[in-house]
């Protein structure tokens, strides 16, 4: 949301300044960038610490809704000692240094060392006055900043780096502006920020030029849930006292929920969630070959050289063949997947959004097409799974997606 929208109409530069989670390991300073739509921009970058916060029972002042929950913990509490405890790292250089300091009383907490990057994005903008438009600051600056980060952390091999978007990643953002001068209207965007290395007035007074974004958090993801109750609540207490490995293809179906519901990674959501959907078909396959008499690894064998196997279609049309055969053979009804209707929601739904994003770099995708993708994935897990009782996972995925909508997705600060 934009706190205070500039007024400015003309072109000129455009200056986003926020804070990101991680620090980017490069020299402090501005680097010219590649702007999909000037051809340059500039990234200027400093890595700086500041101290990230938890305080136990230590609620933010005002309105509160978490009274009741405090008092249904209080059965449960058990004497904390107030005692506090440093942690000093060795850096490598030799120095140490102080990263966390742990309070462990009733009203404790921790406060830990936290690296991130102050980043400034200029932009060129034809017209200065889109600034006011919800999230176009920030989704302009990310359209340059990503493909930055995304070199740097190719170069760097740098995991703790992720992108950033309008839905995370930051608290605040501050917008000034600068309009070009009648002189300055004819140069060209190489030319324009060449003329950066003299300093220029930016404005900075808020609905004169500049604009502040503030990032809201998500009640959502913030509060738990509805505790488990009744018939659910019994069958969890007994089923957390057995053994129990969760499928891979559940693990993948709950990351692509992540993507959807916290980190808003769309594109990974649906490829989570297709290759969760072809980690079940080749596990049920080998399930019932096994089913058979053929070992585990006489079935891995088949699925990798046998050329009837390879591809998803074909192993989903080997998967109705035997599915197929061991309903004959226990007089189970049979239902085919291939050609039914839910097989072509997978098809249009997910996989192809899937190809689309792997083989030909598609990125564009929306909430629900990330959502209808993840759905019929579940889909067709739980239709496929049930066509055998016998050889069904003990644990059913809930095929709708009725209980997720869009939130504000998590501060992953």
């Amino acid at each position: 949301m934009n706190a205070t929208m500039p007024r400015v109409a003309r072109p000129g530069f455009a200056a986003v300044l926020f804070d990101i989670p991680f620090p980017v390991s490069i020299p402090n300073g501005a680097y010219l960038a590649f702007d999909p739509e000037k051809s340059v921009a500039c990234v200027e970058v400093a890595v700086r610490e500041g101290t990230r916060a938890f305080f136990r029972n230590r609620p933010i002042v005002g309105p509160t809704s978490f009274e009741a929950l405090r008092e249904a913990a209080r059965a449960q509490d058990r004497p904390r000692e107030g005692r506090s405890y440093l942690a000093v790292a060795r850096l490598r250089d030799g120095r140490e240094k102080s990263t966390l300091n742990v309070h462990t009383g009733e009203d404790g907490g921790y406060a830990e060392c936290k690296y991130f990057s102050q980043i400034s994005v200029t932009v060129l903008v034809d017209d200065l006055s889109q600034v006011a438009q919800e999230n176009y600051a920030l989704t302009r600056s990310c359209q340059v900043l990503n493909p930055f980060l995304d070199k740097y952390r190719l170069m760097n091999e740098d995991y703790r780096i992720s992108r950033v978007s309008s839905e995370r990643n930051f608290y605040f953002a501050s917008c000034h502006t600068s309009p070009l001068t009648e002189d300055e209207i004819a140069l060209t965007p190489q030319e324009l920020f060449a003329r950066l290395e003299t300093p220029r007035t930016f404005l900075t007074e808020l609905g004169r030029g500049a604009s502040n974004i503030l990032r809201t958090n998500s009640f959502e993801l913030l509060g738990p849930r509805e505790p488990l109750s009744g018939d659910a609540l019994e069958v969890f207490s007994s089923f957390v006292k057995d053994e129990y490995q969760m499928p891979l293809s559940y693990d993948l179906i709950m990351q692509a929920l992540n993507c959807l519901q916290k980190s808003k990674e769309y594109r990974l959501a649906i490829v989570h969630a297709e290759t969760a959907f072809e980690v079940f078909v080749a596990n049920k396959l080998i399930d019932l070959m096994m089913n058979s008499g053929i070992s585990r690894g006489e079935a891995e064998q088949v699925l990798e050289n046998d050329q009837a196997y390879w591809g998803v279609k074909r192993k989903i049309r080997q998967l109705d063949s035997w599915t197929q055969g061991n309903c004959t053979q226990n007089a189970l009804p049979f239902v085919p997947f291939v050609a039914s209707n839910t097989f072509t929601r997978w098809e249009s739904d997910l996989y192809d959004k899937r190809n689309a994003a792997v083989h030909q770099g598609e990125s564009s995708f929306k909430y629900n097409d990330a959502s209808a993708a993840i759905g019929v994935a579940k889909e067709c897990i739980v239709l496929l799974d049930a066509r055998i009782p016998a050889m069904a996972d003990r644990v059913k995925l809930h095929p709708s997606m009725a209980g997720f909508r869009e939130n504000a997705g998590e501060v992953a600060f």
